[in-house]
């Protein structure tokens, strides 16, 4: 072993290294800290980080209708430009120079196919034109907030649906008046002859061509406006039952890496609950009676409550030993552990009412794991106490731990073992870490050393 080896890794019991990490350290984050770079003493330690980033959730795809106002308007815009302003055109020219004459049709043409033209010409470009209209004022009133988000939502959606079916139909109409117009008029050599006398036949082929782009953007538009998500519903983090929170899920955070990142983002932490059921606030109700006994205040208590502390910053008491029942974090925060099937019975046991009766403690939170109930029962001032120990230690710096080299390792190649890989870049650590706080612990439980 190198002859510089951390005063820590010279410990031989696990448990007593427990017991060091837990009173320098409250929290986990900054036992991770200051093991990162010492793999004698992760595995030690035994972290398996599948308890410190463990979750459970179910996936499932969503479809979303989504027209927000700026896809309603580019739409409306694009409708406009491609379709409504064309046929407007081409109706007014229409009726302004005529079509079929003497001029441009065949001597032998066929009647039925002209007929069918004319139609198209004088009564469906008209129609259609009419139609364009109303979608164009519906969707204006849709813009303008009428109705609310999820009606507007819905009606453009079938309205939209409508459009685009309509406006296909007329899209084949057309080209097939196209196709007949060509079997009707006359083919003519001067170029200036066929411009004017034949003009319906460009136009109509110009339309075509507008008709076309229009159909493409309104496919866009379509793809734009409804959404095909998949969500991702967390309903356990680290064995405790909360709430149903939805995740929508992307590229970048659709592996188990990502979600990872997502779920244990402190922002999003704070936003999990769970809520109290029957059993449990019957259980409070329980606790506040013994304080009423005692001449003390009841606990305060909230049905829908957030994450306690204890999981927002995950204890090292908590994590270390599992098996406890009781746990005090300081004066101030206690977490008990009890069986949810002793729930319902009277309250019995001589340390749990001790720390019931506490009257500095104001506040009460339930959470259920597995087959026990984790009753933490705090003040709301604790957390003004809770890094005592961690700034001790932080402002007595004196004496260097140098962590052998041969012994080095990121966390995040730890972590790759367990879960792939997770970026952890902010639990890398200064070999040279001061702490004199640790040695002073060590020299108070006399601690077996290795000769």
């Amino acid at each position: 072993m190198n002859e510089n080896h951390s005063l820590l890794a010279k410990i031989k019991s696990s448990y007593i290294l427990k017991d060091i990490l837990t009173l320098a350290f409250k929290n986990m984050n900054s036992v991770l800290k200051f093991v990162a770079y010492n793999k004698a003493l992760l595995n030690k330690l035994d972290i398996n980080f599948k308890d410190y980033y463990d979750f459970k959730a179910k996936e499932k795809t969503k479809i979303e209708i989504d027209f927000n106002n700026e896809l309603s308007l580019e739409i409306a815009c694009l409708d406009i430009l491609y379709s409504f302003i064309p046929l407007l055109i081409y109706i007014i020219m229409f009726y302004s120079k005529g079509a079929f004459n003497d001029k441009n049709l065949k001597e032998e043409y066929d009647k039925k196919k002209k007929n069918y033209v004319d139609i198209m010409n004088k009564y469906i470009l008209l129609s259609f034109l009419g139609f364009n209209i109303i979608f164009i004022v519906l969707n204006i009133i849709l813009l303008n907030k009428i109705l609310s988000g999820f009606l507007k939502n819905t009606i453009f959606f079938f309205l939209y649906i409508f459009y685009c079916l309509i406006y296909l139909i007329f899209d084949i109409a057309h080209i097939i008046k196209v196709s007949f117009t060509i079997d009707i008029i006359k083919k003519l050599k001067d170029i200036k002859k066929k411009a004017k006398t034949i003009w319906f036949y460009y136009f109509d082929i110009v339309l075509i061509i507008f008709m076309f782009l229009s159909l493409l953007w309104k496919f866009i538009g379509f793809k734009c406006g409804v959404r095909k998500y998949k969500l991702l519903i967390l309903n356990q983090i680290n064995g405790f039952h909360i709430n149903n929170f939805t995740f929508y899920l992307y590229k970048e955070n659709s592996n188990k890496i990502g979600k990872i990142k997502k779920i244990f983002n402190k922002k999003n932490m704070k936003e999990y609950e769970s809520e109290l059921n029957d059993n449990q606030i019957i259980l409070i109700k329980n606790i506040n009676q013994l304080r009423k006994e005692n001449n003390i205040r009841e606990l305060k208590y909230d049905e829908k409550q957030k994450l306690p502390d204890y999981l927002m910053n995950k204890k090292t008491e908590l994590f270390f030993y599992k098996e406890k029942n009781i746990y005090k974090f300081n004066n101030n925060y206690y977490l008990i552990k009890y069986p949810i099937s002793e729930s319902q019975k009277d309250i019995t046991d001589k340390n749990i009412i001790n720390i019931i009766t506490i009257d500095i403690l104001e506040r009460i939170n339930i959470m259920q794991k597995d087959e026990y109930y984790y009753i933490a029962l705090y003040n709301d001032h604790f957390d003004k106490n809770e890094n005592i120990v961690n700034n001790n230690i932080n402002n007595n710096l004196g004496a260097k731990i140098d962590l052998p080299s041969n012994n080095n390792i990121d966390t995040e190649s730890r972590l790759n073992n367990n879960y792939d890989s997770i970026n952890l870049s902010t639990t890398r650590v200064n070999n040279n870490m001061n702490v004199v706080g640790i040695r002073n612990i060590i020299v108070i439980v006399k601690i077996p050393l290795e000769k």
